[in-house]
């Protein structure tokens, strides 16, 4: 994003009403600051200083005779240019490292795990966006019979990802038939990304089938039912989100009734919160999202801090936090950023190293 150009004296002033505001969450006055800038400066200088970034959309106040806060902008500018990350102490990335001391084998279980450590290490909410199906590469698939024209889908990745879903079939099939179908797909397509395993069947049913046999025309009305077909929910059913309710104590939203309500209604928008983690999937640096660019209404107060994880180099899915816009960046972004290399070193190897890269 385009900044104006600041003077250092702009930028002191700035990174200091963003640290002070942070720390205090009360608007920041000029006095306040001038026993907090390093460079001496006066109250009315700092006050003028003040007056300029409030016009150029750095700064606001909540009322005539209050002091200044940072707008979105001016959180912007501090988190690309104005900040220094903290790196992650040592205690924290052992607090990491002892969450998977026992072993996990499932990609849903590590990083479940590590949304959890995430909120309680930065006390906000942890999010994942578990892996979408289309990154999965298909090992096994299996279908029961659950009643008359139903059956249960169960689908297993090579990554450890399994996915369950209901469909229904035109024709009733025994439990016997549905296991002779299942053979039939599983040679057919293990080692296929689900992506590969859509085409497939996509390509196959333009084909002439008038002297495929019943049980090829079984299993590719079974293939269009798993692979095809969308859930309604499945896109909600990927977001995992722990400690809302940390959110919600925080004195950003709890002191104020109707954000608090707004944030409650935003949390259960599970959609638009997966539409804007999955564009994070596209970049490999940690995303920060601040205030209203996150696009949710009820969350123009909160900022999203998130990275994609991956299997080897392939992305898998994201993980970050959401939390009040008024957060400590430099050390949110620096433990989601290890938390996901963490993550990552974790599902491709097995073990998390010193160092995590």
């Amino acid at each position: 994003m385009k900044h104006l150009e600041l003077s250092t004296r702009d930028q002191e002033v700035l990174r200091a009403v963003v640290d002070t505001f942070v720390e205090t969450g009360e608007p920041v006055g000029s006095r306040t600051l001038s026993k907090k800038i390093p460079t001496a400066m006066s109250p009315a200088t700092i006050r003028n200083i003040m007056s300029d970034l409030a016009e150029s959309g750095y700064l606001t106040k909540p009322h005539a005779s209050a002091g200044r806060l940072p707008t979105d902008l001016g959180y912007r500018l501090f988190v690309d240019a104005l900040m220094s990350i903290r790196p992650v102490t040592t205690e924290e990335q052992n607090t990491i490292r002892k969450s998977y001391a026992s072993g996990l084998d499932q990609v849903e279980q590590v990083v479940v795990q590590a949304s959890k450590i995430l909120s309680e290490l930065t006390n906000n909410a942890g999010v994942v966006l578990l892996p979408g199906s289309d990154l999965l590469h298909f090992q096994h698939v299996q279908f029961i019979r659950m009643a008359t024209n139903k059956v249960l889908v169960v689908l297993l990745s090579k990554s450890g990802v399994v996915q369950n879903r209901v469909v229904q079939i035109e024709e009733d099939l025994v439990q016997e038939e549905l296991d002779r179908i299942s053979r039939y797909l599983n040679d057919e397509f293990t080692g296929l990304s689900l992506r590969e395993v859509r085409e497939k069947v996509l390509s196959r049913m333009g084909e002439e089938r008038d002297h495929i046999d019943l049980l090829y025309k079984r299993a590719e009305e079974l293939s269009r039912r798993a692979f095809l077909e969308e859930d309604a929910d499945a896109s909600e059913d990927s977001l995992f989100v722990e400690g809302a309710s940390r959110v919600y104590s925080q004195p950003d939203f709890s002191d104020h009734y109707e954000k608090l309500q707004s944030l409650y209604r935003a949390f259960e928008e599970k959609g638009k919160i997966v539409r804007i983690l999955d564009e994070c999937l596209t970049s490999t640096d940690v995303n920060v999202l601040i205030g209203a660019e996150n696009d949710i209404e009820g969350m123009n107060d909160c900022s999203f801090v998130a990275r994609p994880y991956f299997i080897d180099d392939r992305p898998l899915g994201t993980i970050g936090i959401i939390g009040p816009k008024r957060m400590q960046y430099d050390r949110m972004i620096s433990l989601v950023e290890w938390t996901a290399k963490a993550v990552s070193t974790y599902l491709s190897h097995g073990n998390i190293p010193k160092d995590a890269k």
